[in-house]
């Protein structure tokens, strides 16, 4: 009895290890559960962007608050761009902006170019939450992901005004000709706007931008007490990126949670 007593409990054992073992052999991973957005989800961060942009540029100000009396000339950005959390990215760029507008008032007759600098970190909120971020979740996230953004700034600029009359134009001397305000010279801006990114796959994107830029300057034109001195200036830029994910060292990811 003692015996048969044995050998069925041997048995039993072997039988519930069996399965075990076929499992470890076939390569049996612990199932992911499939996730939604809650509190205390784990999520991986996607990789840093490297950007490269083209933009264009238009002015507001003493001179113009009109776009037909901007001429859009050419820039270009490098900048880095690093997912935070599926709602939330920080962004950074470094810009060349060029801007160049004539009067709206014909008979006044004043004009302005200048090439600027500008650097900004940006918070951005992406209205669609980042799906591939979640572990477990989904295979096919979407592509194109709308966003606002918003941030803060330096500007170095430099520019040229010159006055019109009589088809004639004559350079004007720098406003502002005193050693503590030589041209370029820094202020700071405050950048919103939003855009939208269509994302190829998590090493891969392309973003349209456009931003509103509030600056601390009136003499973004070297116009203020030949135009109205209690008024800042003011740009807007259009900007289209391309965006190349670095690829990450091997090793276990880095759990991340809301």
């Amino acid at each position: 009895m003692r015996l048969l007593l044995t050998s069925l409990l041997t048995a039993g054992s072997l039988a519930l290890a069996l399965p075990g073992l076929a499992q470890l052999r076939g390569g049996y991973h612990t199932p992911r559960r499939l996730h939604t957005q809650t509190k205390q989800q784990g999520y991986r961060r996607p990789p840093l962007r490297i950007a490269l942009g083209v933009n264009l540029a238009s002015y507001n100000g003493d001179v113009t608050g009109r776009l037909p009396d901007n001429t859009l000339r050419l820039g270009f950005s490098v900048g880095i761009t690093q997912p935070l959390s599926p709602h939330l990215t920080f962004v950074s760029d470094l810009s060349y902006v060029k801007l160049k507008a004539v009067d709206q008032h014909p008979e006044r007759g004043l004009r302005f170019e200048g090439t600027n600098g500008v650097l900004t970190a940006l918070l951005r909120y992406n209205f669609l939450s980042d799906e591939a971020m979640f572990f477990g979740g989904a295979r096919h996230p979407a592509a194109w992901q709308p966003f606002v953004e918003g941030g803060v700034g330096l500007l170095l600029y430099d520019p040229v005004s010159s006055v019109s009359q009589g088809g004639v134009t004559v350079v004007l001397p720098p406003e502002r000709r005193n050693s503590n305000y030589m041209y370029p010279h820094l202020a700071g801006v405050l950048p919103v706007g939003g855009g939208v990114t269509y994302r190829a796959n998590p090493y891969f994107a392309l973003t349209l931008e456009g931003l509103y830029y509030f600056t601390s300057t009136d003499l973004l034109d070297d116009i203020s007490d030949r135009g109205n001195p209690d008024k800042k200036d003011k740009f807007i830029t259009a900007a289209f990126k391309v965006e190349f994910g670095l690829r990450p060292k091997k090793g276990k990811p880095l759990v991340h949670f809301d």
